[in-house]
């Protein structure tokens, strides 16, 4: 399972990226055609532009190079000595040959001052690496996320325009395009696990909660560490548990993350007294349409309610999220919230 994010003190500990296969320097149409010819036939390449920095305002530099890479072989085409000809462009617009890289729109953009062209076969790692659930955008954090290795930027600000390139550009060029179609890869062999942002979120916020859950704590300081952990994972309006009183037959409030709320809740009533009555999670898309709804705030709009267990299998309270948006809760946040929900059992 890929993590979402990623600190840069875990990759500095991470092994760099190996590129095995050959560098070969394109500063001539006929090294361009035979480049283009090889390149055509491939399903895939990996993708990138290094453009000379801009250290302040002022003139906008075009894309000095453009690096197009498969497993075997780097291209690296230096445009300030071939341009952008028409078989380039006809490469860059072909559908066939998928171009992988990140934020390849501004890439394309920056190619397009050379020629005008109608971009085809591109996909964006940044889009892609969202269906995993991986919120991070930058190659060097998509390469430790998805390959477990680091990608040197020691060369990033360098002058990319200059004549000829030294061996660490042409190493640090050749292996972002390279790395580029690594994680393409990577991700396509691991499709069973994408995840929506919201589901990658409760995979983490469950592992959190494992981690801070303290039996010996009691109940009130994990509940209330739980309620906190909602609340900041996924901002929503309200967080909180409400503890059953079985000898009243009701419920009473208890740690929580919100405006203030209602203190007690009889058995039967509103959404939580009839997830207790019914003993299952009630998902609410529109409170207002829920029969006997409670209305602790008019600014609740949405909600769902879970009902906690013990460690001997009774009913301990139930756990209340509200939202002020209509239709913020569905199946996911059902499924996720029930798991969390088993984890409590080891101090109810």
């Amino acid at each position: 399972m890929f993590a979402s994010t990623i600190d840069n003190k875990a990759i500095d500990n991470l092994p760099y990226v190996a590129l095995n296969g050959k560098i070969q320097v394109v500063t001539t149409q006929k090294q361009l055609d035979k480049a283009l010819e090889y390149l055509s036939a491939c399903n895939t390449v990996g993708f990138d532009t290094e453009t000379k920095p801009r250290f302040s305002a002022g003139k906008m530099y075009r894309p000095a190079i453009l690096q197009l890479s498969t497993p075997e072989m780097s291209y690296v085409i230096h445009l300030k000595k071939v341009g952008l000809p028409e078989n380039l462009s006809a490469f860059l617009s072909n559908p066939s040959v998928i171009k992988v890289g990140a934020a390849v729109r501004d890439d394309i953009i920056g190619l397009q001052r050379y020629a005008p062209f109608t971009p085809g076969g591109f996909t964006d790692l940044q889009d892609m690496a969202q269906q995993y659930g991986i919120a991070e955008k930058s190659v060097r954090k998509l390469s430790a996320i998805v390959l477990g290795k680091r990608v040197s930027k020691t060369q990033q600000t360098t002058n990319w325009e200059t004549y000829p390139l030294s061996e660490a550009q042409l190493q640090y060029a050749a292996t972002d395009s390279y790395v580029c179609l690594k994680i393409y890869q990577t991700l396509l062999a691991n499709e069973q696990e994408k995840k929506t942002p919201k589901e990658r979120m409760y995979e983490e916020a469950l592992r959190q909660a494992a981690a801070l859950i303290d039996p010996e704590s009691g109940t009130v300081t994990n509940l209330a560490n739980m309620a906190a952990l909602l609340k900041e994972t996924f901002h929503f309006w309200w967080v909180g548990f409400y503890l059953a009183d079985k000898q009243k037959n009701q419920l009473i409030l208890g740690p929580f993350q919100g405006p203030p709320a209602c203190t007690r809740i009889a058995c039967g009533r509103g959404v939580c007294g009839t997830a207790w009555k019914k003993g299952e999670t009630i998902v609410v898309p529109d409170v207002e349409k829920f029969p006997g709804h409670i209305a602790c705030s008019s600014r609740s709009r949405s909600e769902i309610v879970v009902p906690l267990k013990n460690a001997s299998g009774e009913f301990a309270g139930v756990l209340d999220i509200d939202s002020e948006r209509l239709e913020t809760f569905d199946n996911t946040d059902k499924m996720y919230l029930e798991e969390l929900a088993r984890l409590f059992e080891k101090f109810l």
